[in-house]
């Protein structure tokens, strides 16, 4: 097996199975079934502050749509050249877009459509038409220029490869298993559930795609507290009914 392919192999199912990811209810309750998403901004109408805090955390930059907003990395016309390739990073009317090799190893070129991550890197996602969201292994270190930070590189740097006694044929390149096109790069299957509130990924087996949803984007108030409109029942009527282990969470479990 592939020594990098086996190294991740370990790491990722090792993984415990019975986990909580940041994209679930932390202790899904009988009363589940009966309630729905309100979606943060509900939450925001009696939670001001924390909605605020929210705003300025990693969960609410977890993942977003591509923006001068959110885009932190140098997309003005900026060059990185890994195995050969040179993929270049530039704009055009107000998207943001990556000329890098494709699955065969061409270069070609793609739109980034949705941020991942803020800190210390951030990566970026394109869009396929069967569904499926690939994630770029080449990055954005957002970490200050002073602190090695600024710059574009790759997820598998070539130097590090050759340095552990590799040879020249290591550097990922399209016919490897963790190229960016291939599964190991798969948003939808791989990093999804963790980034996103009440993530379905709807793959179909027969056609091999995704219908992939969401509640919302990024990690929301109701990824972690569970789905919210008992408890936004709960504080309109002042329902004492719905059980709860505290008042600030009744109709939560």
């Amino acid at each position: 097996m592939h020594k990098k392919l086996a190294a991740f192999c370990i790491v990722f199912f090792s993984l415990p199975l019975n986990g909580v990811s940041a994209g679930q209810a932390l202790d899904p309750s009988p009363t589940d079934a009966q309630a729905s998403y309100v979606g943060s901004e509900v939450c925001a109408d009696c939670h001001q502050s924390e909605y605020q805090d929210w705003q300025k955390s990693h969960h609410w930059a977890a993942m977003q749509p591509a923006s001068e907003k959110s885009v932190l990395g140098n997309f003005d016309n900026a060059a990185f050249t890994y195995n050969g390739i040179t993929s270049r990073f530039y704009r055009r009317d107000g998207k943001y877009f990556v000329k890098t090799d494709n699955a065969k190893g061409k270069l070609q070129e793609f739109e980034i459509t949705y941020t991942f991550g803020v800190e210390p890197l951030q990566q970026y996602l394109i869009d396929f038409p069967d569904g499926r969201k690939q994630v770029l292994a080449i990055i954005w270190d957002t970490r200050p220029k002073t602190e090695g930070g600024q710059r574009w590189y790759h997820l598998y740097p070539e130097h590090e490869v050759l340095q552990h006694g590799g040879n020249p044929l290591d550097p990922i390149d399209y016919r490897d298993a963790l190229h960016w096109t291939g599964t190991y790069f798969n948003w939808n299957s791989r990093c999804a559930a963790c980034h996103s509130t009440d993530l379905r990924k709807n793959y179909n087996s027969v056609k091999n795609t995704y219908e992939t949803t969401w509640q919302e984007v990024n990690i929301g108030c109701e990824a972690c507290h569970g789905q919210g409109s008992l408890h936004l029942e709960w504080a309109k009527r002042g329902d004492k009914s719905i059980a709860g282990s505290s008042t600030a969470h009744r109709g939560f479990d």
